[in-house]
């Protein structure tokens, strides 16, 4: 599931959790305050709530009063007084609501990063629009917070590191198979090679075939533990991860397989039966996978749709 489906699964208590911060601040007297309190409070906000990017205010005409007040990881955010932001959706949606809202997923033109921004109306006491409380939050942080996953996540890069490194010696490991199943081939361009030997060809053919095998798992951690955005809570991930892996070995099995049997019919016919054995191994495998697949499939969708049920009957 990437982020944005993610989002619409939680959106719901993603708006609670943001809206709550920024109404807690949005009130009259702090537009009636210096720029200095409002700065001050806006800051104590940052502080409290780290998951936060950056707060602004605007006025009731969507021009933003005072410089954008920004995480310690955000020091380039810095700036923004007098920036009309009248054209943004949050502007829009805020000036005309009751309460605080927040808007769905897009890409911060301050940090770059895919964002929400929750924002919170104030009125004074006529019912007349004062400005608007800004406060922007990258979404997997928020994401992170609201499944209390957040100490996993600065986990992380770490986790990346070790993964990259393991990567690369799977790699080194895939490359000296490779160089190993050329040099088996030599006695082939020599004088000394017996052509009807054919020890070397399947030498070069096993090694090779390993080295694929290696080579793809290593491509396999690299890509599913460093390059892509895994979601450790969906069974989909661990299937996913799971079937690529169970598929590179099954590969590598079955081409084993075929070539012992070659080999078998040739040099050892009494050992044949070994080689159809590993066949009929990998071909069970193969069926154990694919029930897997099926049977997790199937176990998701009946989660998703008992959790759809439970909020529909939620008041």
């Amino acid at each position: 599931m990437n982020r944005f489906e993610h989002f619409r699964e939680l959106r719901e208590d993603l708006s609670i959790l943001l809206g709550g911060v920024v109404s807690g601040v949005a009130h009259a007297q702090l537009f009636a305050g210096s720029a200095e309190e409002q700065r001050r409070t806006l800051a104590c906000l940052i502080a409290r709530h780290p998951f936060l990017d950056m707060c602004y205010l605007l006025d009731a005409q969507g021009r933003q009063v005072g410089d954008n007040v920004a995480a310690s990881r955000r020091r380039a955010a810095q700036g923004g007084d007098g920036i009309d932001r009248s054209h943004r959706p949050y502007y829009w949606l805020a000036r005309d609501a009751k309460e605080a809202i927040l808007t769905p997923p897009y890409l911060s033109s301050a940090t770059g990063n895919v964002c929400v921004t929750a924002a919170a109306p104030v009125r004074d006491e006529a019912g007349r629009l004062l400005g608007l409380v800004v406060a922007d939050s990258e979404l997997d942080r928020a994401l992170s917070l609201l499944e209390e996953d957040d100490i996993r996540r600065g986990f992380e890069p770490f986790f990346k590191i070790f993964y990259v490194l393991f990567s690369l010696g799977l790699l080194t490991v895939s490359m000296a198979l490779g160089g190993h199943a050329l040099l088996s081939l030599g006695t082939l361009w020599t004088s000394k090679g017996d052509f009807g030997d054919f020890s070397a060809p399947f030498q070069a053919t096993i090694l090779f075939t390993l080295a694929l095998a290696v080579f793809d798992l290593a491509k396999t951690i690299f890509e599913e533990e460093v390059l892509l955005r895994k979601d450790i809570r969906r069974h989909s991930t661990t299937r996913r991860t799971l079937t690529r892996f169970i598929a590179a070995i099954l590969i590598a099995v079955s081409i084993e397989g075929l070539m012992l049997v070659f080999k078998f019919a040739m040099d050892a016919p009494q050992h044949l039966l070994l080689a159809v054995w590993l066949l009929l191994a990998a071909a069970a495998l193969l069926v154990a996978l694919g029930l897997y697949v099926f049977l997790g499939a199937q176990a998701e969708v009946m989660l998703l749709r008992q959790r759809e049920k439970s909020k529909k009957a939620e008041p």
